[in-house]
């Protein structure tokens, strides 16, 4: 092999200083940035896949019940969709022929909300009331459970004369104090019904329980629409109410989160924060710099190859230690052949090749092919190396 001329290389170590650093946390605050947009495009993606609450006049998903809207909007029916309950008094006042349709879901009304609601127009539509609020505003009527199945009429009242069968469920509701003031429809005394009318003088409510007849995926089966258009189109105007937060927040019951929160939520969190200090004091400590002062190292170069070949040796990288020794080859025959550095690995194949009687494949295979499988190919192929180096050597300059 050729000889190796150790070189002495001075380099100095220095304390790592602030804009070093700096540049070290880079990638992480890179990486931090890209996992926050991620994060953000994620939520924002995820928001706008909701389907929105049940029966809502905008919505166009299966449990929405924008067809009905639009059907009645085609029919002359002005239909207002409000969201608080303040907007829903000024929609009702600029109107004297108004329907009021509202439902509470979400439970963002109060009892007293609700009562309040219920006697806002002259026909007033609560969907599928809960316990609580049919006590409040109808005690005469009580929950018959669920029901799935299609229903007929089952009573004379105008309002059902254009749709003798409807979607039932998800509730049933039945009368407990019979009147001729209230009209039991779409269900029998056993399973409860799903339309009950109730006479308040001045305002007929209805108790609404098969509100899938309503809905976007349902309004086309059995009845539904007839039963939809003549159940909220008799007025000139309907007022759609879908209550929201808001209301929840003028109502005066609205909780702080500190309320909502169980009692063990705080304390957990003040833990948590005293912990991570804690960890992050105990972690971040510093005992002082690494090298107090400027250190000249003297580092020999044969140290850096042998421990480079340690760590080939280590890793099984024969084909990184035999392109190493090809690298050099290469140049060394470059330079024997008088050849500017600039010349390619062809350029010196052609070159060598008629000095030393060899075809130029094996050459190529030798110089840049071959692959070692084992430690005794890549010593081999090295003597090879050598021994081409050799025969130029020999050729160019001859004892």
């Amino acid at each position: 092999m050729s000889e190796t001329t150790e070189t002495a290389a001075e380099t100095t170590v220095l304390t790592p200083r602030l804009g070093t650093t700096a540049k070290r946390s880079l990638f992480w605050v890179a990486a931090a940035i890209v996992v926050l947009v991620v994060a953000l495009a994620s939520l924002n993606l995820a928001g706008t896949a909701v389907e929105g609450p049940a029966l809502d006049p905008t919505s166009p998903y299966a449990s929405g019940t924008l067809a009905l809207a639009e059907v009645l909007r085609g029919h002359g029916v002005d239909v207002v969709v409000t969201e608080t309950l303040d907007d829903t008094r000024a929609a009702l006042d600029t109107s004297n022929d108004s329907t009021l349709f509202f439902s509470n879901f979400e439970a963002y009304l109060t009892e007293d909300q609700v009562a309040s609601a219920a006697g806002l127009a002259a026909t007033v539509v609560f969907a599928d009331p809960t316990l609580p609020e049919i006590l409040r505003v109808a005690p005469e009527v009580a929950h018959a459970g669920q029901n799935s199945d299609a229903v007929s009429a089952s009573c004379s009242a105008p309002l059902v004369a254009q749709a003798p069968d409807i979607t039932a469920g998800p509730s049933n509701y039945r009368v407990i104090e019979p009147s001729a003031d209230i009209t039991a429809c779409y269900g029998n005394d056993d399973d409860g019904y799903g339309l009950i009318v109730l006479d308040r003088g001045d305002t007929e409510l209805r108790i609404l329980g098969a509100t899938d007849a309503l809905s976007n995926g349902d309004i086309t089966a059995a009845d539904n629409a007839a039963f939809a258009l003549r159940l909220l189109g008799e007025h000139e105007t309907l007022v759609w109410y879908t209550p929201s937060f808001l209301d929840l927040a003028n109502s005066g019951d609205a909780k702080t989160p500190a309320e909502l929160a169980p009692g063990w939520v705080l304390p957990g969190v003040w833990l948590t924060m005293l912990t991570l200090l804690a960890g992050a004091l105990w972690r971040g400590r510093r005992f002082g710099p690494l090298v107090i002062e400027k250190l000249p190292v003297t580092v020999r170069s044969s140290e850096t190859m042998q421990g480079r070949a340690r760590l080939y040796e280590r890793s099984t990288a024969r084909l990184h230690t035999l392109d190493s020794l090809r690298i050099g080859t290469i140049r060394r025959l470059a330079v024997l052949c008088g050849m500017p550095s600039t010349a390619s690995v062809d350029d010196v194949i052609n070159r060598v090749s008629p000095l030393v009687g060899q075809p130029i494949e094996p050459l190529r295979q030798l110089l840049i092919d071959r692959e070692p499988t084992s430690d005794h190919e890549l010593i081999t192929l090295s003597d090879e190396l050598l021994a081409l180096e050799d025969r130029v050597h020999a050729v160019i300059r001859p004892a």
